[in-house]
């Protein structure tokens, strides 16, 4: 075999996939997102008042859901559009609501199982990531989320390596939801199902339904103890051991 000739074959096929060709179809993509994310907040911005409810995040999700339709995206996109929110979103609704629920979108909507976010490079701590996060998904949280994690979680896996914020797999149906250290106040507020395990400590229990919940190794609720009430647990603070 001429060696001369595999190399010019080798090179005719390295041609055929340039470096500022994938690049360039990145940039396509994330153009795309930024304008599925601008379909929102125009949605959104016709509401006088944002504020966090159940119908109003059902509407933003849909719109979200919608907005992605047509769009051909991978993992490596919805982590560069998350620099791109983290960088140049200016929108100042409650909480930062509809940046965190397109992002829930995304991660659902996504060709591939499981998902992975570095958070430590984000300024922003977004919240309702793994919103309605479906069976047979995992999303992998490294670092500490905000508010609303594995909100209405639908059967699929959240996992976060460091603290959760307020409201901790608020209405969860089904599947789980991991914290490495600890969570804010209201833990599992109308949970109705699924299991949420905290590593360090839950700052207080919200009112939840059913569904199994453990601070460590001891499972809060049900409560063990047919004495305690299941209803508002107090601990000490939701802050990352030293």
């Amino acid at each position: 075999m001429n060696p001369f000739e595999a190399f010019r074959s080798y090179s005719a096929t390295r041609r055929e996939l340039p470096l500022d060709r994938i690049l360039a179809r990145r940039d396509q993509v994330l153009q795309r997102l930024s304008q599925s994310y601008q379909a929102l907040i125009e949605e959104e911005s016709k509401q006088v008042i944002w504020v966090v409810e159940q119908g109003a995040l059902s509407r933003a999700y849909s719109t979200a859901v919608e907005a992605l339709k047509g769009v051909d995206f991978t993992v490596e996109d919805l982590e560069d559009m998350c620099l791109e929110l983290d960088t140049n979103d200016g929108v100042t609704t409650p909480m930062g609501a509809p940046s965190g629920l397109f992002i829930a979108a995304m991660c659902n909507e996504v060709p591939a199982h499981d998902i992975a976010l570095n958070l430590h490079i984000f300024r922003h701590r977004w919240p309702f990531l793994g919103y309605r996060l479906p069976r047979g998904r995992r999303l992998y949280l490294d670092g500490d989320a905000g508010d609303f994690v594995g909100a209405l979680l639908d059967g699929g896996e959240v996992v976060v390596t460091g603290n959760a914020g307020n409201y901790t797999g608020v209405g969860m149906k089904t599947g789980t939801v991991q914290i490495g250290y600890s969570t804010g106040k209201y833990t599992g507020e109308g949970m109705r199902g699924g299991t949420l395990r905290v590593g360090g400590r839950i700052a207080a229990l919200g009112r939840v339904k059913q569904g199994n919940i453990y601070e460590g190794d001891v499972q809060v609720f049900p409560a063990q103890d047919p004495e305690q009430s299941a209803t508002l647990k107090p601990l000490a603070s939701a802050a990352r051991p030293k």
